[in-house]
């Protein structure tokens, strides 16, 4: 009897481990099976929308030669490698209990300063000071109203404290208003170009349309 009662114990722990395993794809936890409710479905893409930034940009650099999209390109790679390599190590705050952000010891990773958000706002900010210096509020209204969306899935993913996604939200501001300056210093075209600050900077590859208007205009 005591077998049989230590045998379904087992069963249980077993069944129970399954239901919560989970695992860490580019610095986002996976849990499975997928919680199928649409905030959970909707934290869960939208961690994942930070590694598709530089991508997006390299790609429309080359193809349009846009000058701001290589400078946010080097803005994006400069920002993470003192994130990751220097203020992580640096703060060592972990992360939350339910992350899968860990060593193979299980030991969490530091989450002080989120790198996602710190991706995601800087670049929001950079873009939304350039749309307002084009004069295209609306572009510039629609980037501010995106601002909150990465700081939120990142907590709700449970990838991070509200603190960490916080402090970085404010951090990362300051640090997309520092690229706006520089890159005002550096290629400041008077504010008559408009063409560098398309959402397709951002949201998609240009389509050869685009690219030629551009080159018309």
């Amino acid at each position: 009897m005591a077998l049989r009662r230590a045998a379904q114990d087992d069963d249980i722990e077993s069944q129970s481990t399954e239901k919560d395993e989970s695992f860490a794809v580019g610095q986002v936890t996976i849990r499975l099976p997928l919680d199928l409710n649409p905030l959970s479905l909707m934290a869960l893409v939208l961690s994942f929308l930070p590694w598709a930034v530089p991508i997006l940009l390299l790609a429309d650099g080359i193809l349009s030669r846009r000058i701001s999209s290589g400078f946010a390109l080097g803005a994006i790679i400069l920002t993470s490698l003192v994130s990751e390599l220097i203020l992580k190590p640096l703060i060592a705050e972990p992360r939350p209990p339910t992350s899968a952000c860990r060593t193979e010891d299980g030991k969490l990773l530091p989450g002080m300063p989120s790198g996602h958000v710190m991706i995601c706002q800087s670049m929001l900010t950079f873009y939304a000071l350039e749309a307002m210096r084009h004069h295209l509020l609306v572009a510039a209204l629609i980037l501010i109203l995106c601002m909150p969306l990465m700081p939120w899935a990142r907590w709700y993913n449970g990838d991070h404290t509200l603190k960490q996604v916080a402090v970085t939200f404010v951090v990362a501001a300051v640090v997309g208003l520092l690229d706006f300056l520089i890159f005002l210093a550096l290629f400041d075209d008077g504010g008559h170009d408009p063409q560098k600050v398309l959402f397709t900077e951002v949201a998609s590859i240009p389509t050869p349309g685009v690219i030629l208007g551009a080159h018309q205009g």
